[in-house]
């Protein structure tokens, strides 16, 4: 006879109301990405530290099934009261590619779908949702501190409810006493001209949106660089919709955050255009941050013979009418147009290239004294970006059987959905190590232009989410009634990854170049080893604080040199950063990259590697149009 026992406690189990069972949760940090299929873990509390004025974040993940699943926030109470935190759904995406040999494909979390959100202040519909039997689904729980909160220790609560019952997770919140500001030391210049083809708006309506873009990039500590009108524009209608960008007047989270950088419009064939655009800059006070786009990635777009003549127009118009043109320092002088360049952008990849001896080519090491004697000119400034050479510009891989060339591509900091939320974040520590003073990215919004991400996906250039970071918020899709556009798992990275900035910027003002580099050197030794582990990295963010509030503490002076090669670039957003420290001189110089760009093209060939690859790639990998002074 079995024991009647187990029958009894079943019988008790049954018979207990469903709201005394508990929904399964638990916790992991904001640098990592919650795959459906996750294990589960024993954390069960959202446990954070930021600065003042700093955003920071775990994830809630929900082990299905869990029906009906909603969740809200209680405010943060300790040495004062800090705002309920934000709560997101992580949407899913199936990714049919790996990006690189270290990528992967299935599911993947991304589109951050908010509850309320954080552009208008609507109710959206991430709630409620579904959990399937054996799946995990996450959360995103976001805080923001304000710049005059108390430091000390914080604790809240963010509850999970669904039919199977409600699952209390405790928040504990440690506020550092120092603040961020709101405008990111780092300046950057991220592109966005995709959102006309995603949102059925025109006139006003769109231009509202183009600024919601710009907005939320603004509380990302991202610039936008070109959302404006076309080349040649009314400049009351300019800036009425996009002066407040300038003016630190948009109603953004991080208050008072102005743009970096606006490319201009102008034609780059007009020195008019250029003299009316830097005299209404002028006007205004912005032109500080003003830049010509002269050339991307020449001689992909443009021939190196134009370089020249097309800063000239800007030249004209003004002698301080800033250049950009995004190539390294070997080919501007090979190709004679240094002298043209006022922001030089060398893909990250030629800065400190990979060894690659072994696979038959040349030696990779660091270049980046070779840009000493440029920046030693006045005005003269370096900046970053990161190619499809962060994943393979060619082609898919098989990523259970790689080969020597896949491998060179991996490693490298990504903003691809299936790059790790480590390599996500990394790209802005090394713009520190190099003593960049911006960033460049070529768009926001690729995938727009071709498709509904939210049906066809995210796979361009042979990469999942290359250009793209933000995902349209239409209403048919997130509910509300205003169009709106959302971050990325991926965007919040790079806001993390700039927050990473400004402390290594802190401690090195506070003196203490020598160890803000060298607890980036320790964590990221080369830009091909950007995969730390997230403990690692946030152990050394950790790190990184606990020397700014000991230096804060004492009576040392204010700011000071940057020490092996931080950043020096500290101008205010309105004027124009000096150039920057020198990096260290750790590596082998090297002969330059050879290649002038990201992709690759004719002339600019690292070693045969467009040969290796397969000559067809040469022009079609490379996707980006010029679009400084298109039309939007």
């Amino acid at each position: 006879m079995p024991p009647a026992r187990p029958l009894l406690a079943l019988a008790v189990a049954l018979a207990l109301p469903v709201a005394a069972r508990a929904t399964t949760v638990w916790t992991a940090t904001g640098t990592e990405k919650i795959r459906p299929g996750a294990a589960a873990r024993a954390d069960a509390a959202g446990t954070l530290s930021a600065a003042k004025n700093e955003f920071e974040a775990f994830q809630i993940a929900v082990v299905g099934p869990a029906t009906g699943v909603s969740a809200t926030a209680t405010a943060l109470t300790g040495p004062g009261v800090i705002a309920a935190p934000r709560l997101y759904r992580e949407a899913l995406i199936d990714l049919q590619y790996a990006s690189a040999a270290d990528g992967a494909t299935g599911s993947f979390p991304d589109a951050l779908i908010p509850d309320v959100d954080d552009v208008v202040g609507e109710k959206r519909n991430a709630f409620p949702f579904d959990v399937p039997a054996g799946q995990t689904w996450v959360l995103y729980v976001e805080v923001h501190v304000p710049p005059g909160a108390a430091a000390g220790d914080y604790a809240g609560t963010v509850t999970v409810h669904a039919a199977e019952g409600d699952a209390v997770v405790p928040v504990k919140l440690t506020v550092w006493d120092f603040a961020l500001p709101s405008t990111s030391s780092l300046r950057s210049a991220f592109g966005e001209g995709g959102a006309a083809a995603r949102h059925a708006l025109s006139g006003d309506a769109l231009t509202a949106l183009e600024t919601r873009y710009a907005q939320l990039a603004l509380d990302h500590r991202v610039s936008l660089h070109d959302v404006r009108d076309g080349a040649n524009p009314d400049w009351a209608h300019f800036d009425r919709w996009y002066g407040p960008l300038l003016d630190g007047a948009m109603p953004t989270q991080l208050a008072g955050a102005r743009l970096t950088s606006m490319s201009s419009g102008a034609d780059l064939a007009s020195a008019a255009q250029h003299a009316d655009w830097a005299a209404h800059f002028k006007a205004r006070g912005w032109f500080g941050r003003l830049f010509q786009y002269t050339c991307d990635e020449p001689p992909i777009t443009c021939a190196w013979s134009d370089i020249a003549a097309r800063a000239q127009n800007a030249k004209q118009a003004d002698p301080s009418f800033r250049t950009l043109v995004t190539t390294d320092a070997a080919q501007a002088t090979q190709n004679g147009v240094l002298g043209s360049i006022d922001l030089m952008v060398p893909v990250i990849n030629y800065l400190d290239d990979r060894p690659y001896d072994a696979y038959g080519w040349t030696a990779g090491g660091e270049t980046r004294p070779a840009y000493d004697a440029f920046l030693s000119a006045p005005g003269k400034e370096l900046w970053l970006y990161q190619s499809c050479m962060s994943h393979g510009c060619g082609g898919t891989v098989d990523i259970g059987n790689p080969t020597a060339s896949d491998l060179y591509w991996t490693g490298w900091p990504s903003y691809m959905v299936d790059a790790s939320a480590v390599r996500n974040r990394a790209m802005e520590w090394f713009s520190f190590r190099y003593g960049a003073s911006g960033e460049l990215y070529y768009e926001t919004t690729q995938a727009y232009y071709a498709r509904d991400p939210w049906t066809g996906g995210l796979w361009d250039f042979t990469g999942n989410g290359d250009g793209t970071l933000f995902w349209p918020g239409t209403p048919d899709r997130i509910g509300g009634t205003t169009d709106i556009p959302l971050a990325s798992l991926r965007l919040k990275l790079v806001r993390e990854g700039m927050e990473d900035y400004e402390y290594l910027k802190l401690l090195t003002d506070l003196g203490g170049g020598d160890e803000a580099q060298a607890i980036a050197k320790q964590l990221f030794p080369h830009p091909w080893q950007s995969d730390a582990k997230p403990a690692d990295l946030l152990a050394a963010r950790a790190q990184l604080a606990a020397r700014i509030v000991a230096l804060s503490s004492q009576a040392a002076p204010a700011a000071s040199s940057s020490g092996a090669g931080g950043s020096a670039a500290t101008s205010s957003p309105g004027g124009s950063a000096g150039s920057s420290a020198s990096g260290t001189a750790s590596g082998a110089s090297g002969s330059g990259s050879g290649a002038a760009s990201g992709c690759g093209a004719a002339g600019g060939d690292p070693a045969g590697l467009l040969t290796f690859l397969g000559g067809p790639l040469a022009l079609a990998w490379r996707r980006r149009r010029l679009r400084a002074g298109a039309a939007r």
